[in-house]
């Protein structure tokens, strides 16, 4: 799926997560904002396909072989590999956490708390980090198996989860509107609390469940089968009917806008 989508995925996460922070604004704004950064975290793996990796990265570690083919292939550090693991975004949120403490500890003069004292208080930020990477690696999962067979979700084990081919790799608009909708809805019931009392958490948390279960109901009936592994013949055959999907689905009017919007990125989306 497109980094946008994971990103403002991460972004809705963190609007749900930052609900459950008794803390002020400016912390819970911290919370979405880190949510939806780890949200676009695991794609840098992609790096290896910067024109200038062979020169840098891979000079550097010495690499035998080039970025373009570490991406494709089943290293730990390609594509949709190590960091596409639930491990790593334990990992990086732990390391993020130590980061903290260290931080606290010697600007803040915090010396008396304890690293675990110190996690427990972050704990909410963290929690939503983790939560953020972990819709990245299930929003990947329904794209085609191409040369990795999904996700290498528990690694260091050698397997790969998904890979389907519900739904194309990118143009999936309809997703995308949907996780916009919820990331606005959640955001503009945040602000309204702020003046008005009422159970934030279960309009947010039912708000997410809506919004999630209606992607999956979309993802899971698309009326073609994207599947494939290796390299594919066929490539733009699938995009193209992914994009006429699109037209089906969101009509003539609503797919233009999103075209319009795409054509302005550069990035794929």
């Amino acid at each position: 799926m497109d980094i946008l989508t994971h990103t403002l995925s991460g972004v809705a996460i963190g609007t749900v997560v930052s609900s459950f922070a008794n803390s002020g604004f400016k912390n819970k704004l911290g919370i979405v904002l880190i949510s939806g950064f780890a949200g676009a975290l695991p794609d840098l793996d992609a790096i290896s396909l910067w024109s200038g990796f062979d020169p840098t990265i891979g000079n550097l570690f010495n690499l035998s072989e080039s970025g373009k083919d570490i991406y494709s292939a089943k290293f730990w550090y390609s594509h949709h590999a190590f960091l596409h693991s639930a491990f790593a975004g334990l990992l990086i949120a732990g390391l993020l956490g130590l980061i903290s403490y260290l931080i606290d500890s010697k600007f803040k003069g915090l010396k008396n708390k304890s690293f675990l004292e110190s996690l427990y208080q972050k704990r909410i930020i963290m929690i939503g980090f983790f939560l953020g990477f972990l819709i990245h690696l299930i929003e990947d999962m329904p794209t085609p198996a191409s040369n990795w067979g999904g996700v290498n979700f528990f690694w260091p084990s050698k397997s790969y989860i998904g890979g389907t081919g519900d739904i194309w790799w990118w143009n999936n608009y309809d997703i995308f509107l949907i996780v916009f909708g919820v990331m606005v809805t959640n955001l503009i019931l945040h602000l309204i609390q702020r003046f008005a009392h009422f159970d934030l958490r279960k309009f947010i948390v039912g708000v997410f469940i809506i919004g999630f279960s209606i992607a999956i109901i979309q993802i899971k009936t698309r009326d073609f089968d994207f599947a494939y592994s290796g390299h594919s013949i066929r490539y733009q055959e699938f995009e193209d009917k992914s994009k006429q999907q699109q037209k089906e689905i969101l009509g003539d009017k609503l797919y233009r806008m999103m075209e319009n919007f795409d054509n302005k990125l550069n990035i794929y989306f």
